[in-house]
């Protein structure tokens, strides 16, 4: 067997994620025709094919569903000595941080700026991934450190909380559809609200929350991202339910936002990592740094 590269394996993962070999290009930054060649090295490497070939998607063979845990080991195992070898000696480096695609879009950004302006010795990576692989991700050592919310306990996940937020009813200013500053759960179910679609994102919670309270809400819109629904918002087209703090951003204007009692339903957001594994310097760094930068935000 001719010796396996840490790139083919990070080939293989980003196809084996996404089943796509042409998104698996775009997150690795490499061409379909490089990513294609390293799969099939990698093919020859352990005697096996990887994928079945369809008309719309690839889909994982035997070898390759026993292959992917095995690969995320020795990269996450290669990234961890990189990183003790690369801070050694030095205070900046790289970092790499884990998030979804509505936090990659609104409160991280402006994070990032104020870091990077800070700590111009070290180098941002953002990997965005959809909110269910955002664990996953983090927990196979893929990122550093991971910015989002977590939701549940995990023995080998920590999360430092650095954004205090709660799920609101989103309006827009011009036509608001309720009186005050806060309104019951009970009380949308006569308001046509966008949401993302079952299962994904905030989703699942609203969900859980609404058949507590015994209600139905009329769903207007079903959109993939969070940020869609703000922005049909904006625009007047419907209502939304989101996070204060994510609504409340200058990139959707035209919104007034209403907090929803009885319950509170919580949506921190927080810095996230392995629970076992020391942080690199920069991810230290960078905890400190978000966390000072909350407490000077606005609430």
């Amino acid at each position: 067997m001719t010796r396996i590269k840490p790139r083919q394996l990070s080939c293989f993962l980003e196809v084996f994620h996404r089943r796509k070999i042409a998104l698996a290009a775009e997150q690795l930054h490499m061409t379909q025709s490089a990513v294609s060649m390293s799969l099939k090295q990698l093919e020859e490497s352990v005697g096996a094919p990887l994928f079945d070939r369809t008309t719309r998607s690839l889909v994982p063979t035997l070898a390759a569903l026993e292959l992917a845990p095995i690969a995320e080991r020795m990269l996450r195992d290669s990234r961890h000595m990189e990183n003790m070898f690369r801070h050694t000696h030095a205070r900046g480096g790289r970092l790499s941080i884990v998030t979804t695609p509505t936090l990659a879009q609104t409160l991280l950004p402006n994070l990032i700026a104020g870091f990077v302006a800070a700590c111009a010795d070290v180098h941002v990576d953002v990997i965005d991934v959809t909110p269910e692989h955002f664990a996953a991700t983090l927990a196979s050592g893929q990122a550093d450190i991971g910015f989002g919310f977590l939701g549940r306990d995990d023995t080998e996940l920590k999360q430092h909380r650095v954004i205090e937020d709660q799920l609101c009813l989103v309006m827009p200013t011009a036509t608001p559809s309720v009186e005050g500053d806060h309104l019951s759960w009970k009380r949308l179910k006569d308001i046509p609200v966008a949401l993302t679609r079952p299962g994904y994102g905030i989703r699942e919670i609203i969900d859980k929350t609404t058949l507590a309270a015994g209600i139905s809400l009329q769903v207007s819109h079903e959109v993939g991202l969070l940020t869609t629904a703000l922005a049909l918002t904006s625009r007047g087209v419907t209502n939304t339910i989101a996070p204060r703090q994510i609504a409340c951003q200058p990139y959707f204007s035209g919104l007034s936002v209403c907090r929803l009692r009885a319950p509170v339903v919580r949506r921190d957001v927080s810095v996230v990592f392995q629970a076992h594994r020391t942080l690199p310097p920069a991810a230290r760094r960078f905890l400190d740094f978000a966390s000072e930068f909350a407490r000077a935000s606005p609430a």
